[in-house]
């Protein structure tokens, strides 16, 4: 009887182990940055270095329009002024005005 309660009290002291990483060398910590990205800066969309999700993220933005503004930056270089995004096929006077205080340009 004193067996069982001996390996079960050895047992249950070895339960918090089993939550341990073996190896502190395995275990990743993910890097914290505290500067916001190239593209995104208080809140605006730099349109000449957003990516297609930070693009996306604008009003009447999907994945095609996006993919436009890009390929519109690459073929034509960097837009000059927030206006000249009205350039790009399939955006139009409406979702350039929805989003106009949503965009920087730099």
């Amino acid at each position: 009887m004193l067996m069982k309660k001996l390996s079960a009290v050895m047992l249950l002291a070895c339960l918090p182990l089993l939550n341990q990483p073996v190896l502190a060398a395995d275990k990743t910590v993910p890097k914290q940055t505290t500067a916001a990205p190239a593209a995104v800066e208080s809140g605006k969309v730099n349109i000449n270095t957003a990516t297609l999700a930070e693009l996306t993220s604008l009003k009447g933005i999907g994945d095609k329009k996006a993919q436009a503004i890009v390929d519109y930056r690459e073929k034509q270089g960097k837009f000059s002024s927030v206006d000249q995004l009205a350039d790009v096929n399939g955006i139009g006077p409406a979702t350039l005005e929805a989003n106009r205080d949503m965009i920087i340009v730099k």
